[in-house]
């Protein structure tokens, strides 16, 4: 019998269809949907690639409860890009296509606990130091362990396969499915005006395929090359994750933020493991329903602290220490923002396949609106 590949476009597929039969039920019905677009210019160089292009973007977020205590979500997100890539390796590509930043079943077993299974959207749980803004196929447990008001105490639980953004595995041959596992508590303080967000987690990857490791030794990690397009790390990837996050009301008319994160990968030499990113900055809030926000980061990814196919390439994956400075004006009447990003990186220990890399990207993008 021949296999049907199990594609996204099958899987939003799949879920439509299965929504459409809910419907027919008196239980079923969608009660949220709402989308947004995005418009950015990029231009990034460093001494072996350059990219110039414009990119547009089609976020969409659907949830559909088929049960008082059971609903799934779809946030597809759609990219077109058009420009130059160029690059020695050939790496650096048009990245136009459809791709999934969420698509799962949730369980509500008690309030504010939930059992979740599909492709799970990782930064909900991870920094941008471990994961990128991607999903996994994974299983994800959350549990609220305290609740007094305003001060929650969060577990969370996943198992995931990790995979590329198309939630392929890139294995090979006769290679394992590769595994990854997490845990974490969160401590959350909120209000209307103020909040304070705590996360301490584990993780582990297991089973890491060699298509994976070729990739990642293009991005910082340290590999033994197999052969011309497979690769085997050094180091396992297993360790600790820290976030915390606050957003403070200084006076009338000005916020404060501020954010950081701290990775260590416990299995690798000490002086490639670890990871921070600390960002500062405010809100100012102007007559006639307007806003301006202006945020600094300054980080440093060592070439081991986290698997460098994986992480956000906002900082340039791994082996980088730099910054980034990004400034929005939100024209909340009109509900869009535009704004401006940029980040410079030089590499930590010299490596071939890397240099100093420089980004700037213009944007404009709407807010969510209600479909």
């Amino acid at each position: 019998m021949k296999k049907i590949k199990f594609t996204p476009f099958l899987f939003i597929l799949f879920l439509g269809l299965l929504h459409l039969c809910c419907a027919s039920l008196s239980f079923a019905g969608p009660t949220d949907a709402s989308w947004k677009m995005g418009l950015a210019g990029i231009d990034a160089q460093d001494t072996q690639a350059s990219s110039k292009f414009v990119g547009f973007m089609f976020d969409a977020k659907m949830k559909y409860w088929l049960h008082p205590e059971l609903f799934m979500n779809l946030d597809p997100n759609i990219k077109f890009e058009n420009g130059s890539f160029q690059s020695i390796d050939g790496e650096r590509k048009n990245e136009s296509g459809l791709y999934l930043k969420e698509a799962g079943i949730h369980w509500l077993f008690t309030k504010n606990s939930f059992l979740s299974g599909g492709a799970l959207h990782q930064g909900t749980n991870h920094s941008e130091l471990l994961i990128g803004d991607q999903a996994f196929p994974a299983v994800r447990g959350e549990l609220e362990i305290a609740n007094t008001g305003n001060l929650k105490t969060l577990l969370d639980i996943e198992q995931a396969i990790p995979t590329s953004s198309s939630l392929s595995t890139n294995t090979t041959g006769v290679e394992s499915t590769p595994r990854f596992l997490s845990a974490s508590m969160a401590v959350n303080f909120e209000n209307n005006n103020y909040f304070w967000k705590t996360r301490l987690g584990v993780f582990s990857y297991d089973n890491l395929p060699s298509a994976v490791a070729y990739q990642s030794a293009l991005r910082g990690n340290t590999v033994l090359s197999l052969t011309e397009n497979e690769s085997l790390f050094v180091y396992q990837y297993q360790g600790v994750e820290v976030m915390t996050s606050l957003r403070l009301p200084i006076t009338h008319g000005w916020d404060l933020m501020s954010s950081a994160s701290y990775l260590q990968n416990s299995k690798a030499s000490s002086d490639l493991n670890q990871a921070y990113a600390i960002s500062a900055g405010s809100e100012f809030f102007l007559v006639g329903r307007k806003s301006i926000d202006v945020k600094l980061t300054s980080f440093r990814i060592e070439p081991d602290a986290a698997i460098a196919y994986f992480n956000t390439g906002k900082y340039f994956n791994t082996n980088r220490i730099g910054y980034n400075i990004e400034s929005f004006v939100y024209l909340n009447k009109y509900k869009f923002k535009i704004g401006l990003g940029y980040t410079e990186a030089e590499v930590i220990y010299l490596n071939p396949a890397q240099s100093r890399e420089k980004s700037l990207m213009l944007m404009l993008e709407t807010f969510y609106a209600n479909i």
